[in-house]
């Protein structure tokens, strides 16, 4: 979630910056090239942006004269900027939209995947897998009537895929691979009400889809 909401920051001080840098080279160029007012021409891209500043290049430079240098490298080095800024909020928006990125609960994937697509939402963590090896992870906070009603569903191909949870020093290591569907107790596994660390280790799967819920009935 932080490096979503970085990524929003980055992503509107770099187009305000953008804006501005255009505004005013579309000021100092127009003080050379423009018959027309500049600070009109500045008003013009402010408000219009990407189409003032087309407006400006195709109508507004009538004079045939060399154009000032001013500003070029920063507005070069403000659209690179942009341009990244762009890219990183995608990829983040993307992440979130998936539920990678979960207000304070994140999903954290390592391995070496072909698809691996990781969602939380509402007491429920899916998980699809079509090839890879490697770890998923969330931390959540569960009562007692959701350590009573954790289920876990499975249905995979390859070699193997377990779910380990842990709590301080308490650790349970349980087996899913293949088809599974249990409802697992985790009062019997010596667990308190309180934040699990839950991990699915994935060992060369060809193919994965688990939904590990924890919905008090």
């Amino acid at each position: 979630m932080v490096l979503f909401i970085v990524s929003i920051i980055v992503f509107t001080l770099s187009m305000l910056g953008l804006t501005l840098f255009i505004a005013l080279w579309t000021y100092k160029d127009a003080q050379v090239k423009s018959t027309q007012d500049p600070i009109l021409w500045l008003l013009v891209v402010l408000l219009l942006q990407g189409i003032g500043i087309i407006l400006y290049m195709c109508v507004g430079r009538t004079k045939n004269v060399p154009a000032p240098g001013t500003y070029k490298k920063a507005l070069i080095a403000c659209i690179v900027v942009a341009v990244l800024a762009t890219a990183g909020f995608i990829t983040t928006t993307v992440m979130f939209s998936r539920g990678n990125l979960d207000f304070g609960n994140s999903t954290w994937n390592s391995g070496v995947w072909g698809m691996h697509v990781s969602n939380v939402r509402n007491d429920e963590w899916t998980s699809d897998v079509r090839r890879g090896r490697g770890s998923s992870r969330i931390g959540r906070n569960l009562d007692a009537a959701q350590m009573y009603n954790f289920h876990v569903e499975s249905i995979n191909e390859g070699d193997s895929l377990h779910l380990y949870l842990q709590q301080g020093d308490t650790s349970s290591r349980i087996d899913i691979s293949g088809d599974f569907y249990s409802r697992i107790n985790l009062h019997d596994h010596g667990f308190s009400p309180g934040r699990i660390r839950m991990t699915l280790q994935f060992d060369r799967i060809e193919r994965a889809h688990t939904i590990i819920s924890w919905r008090a009935q």
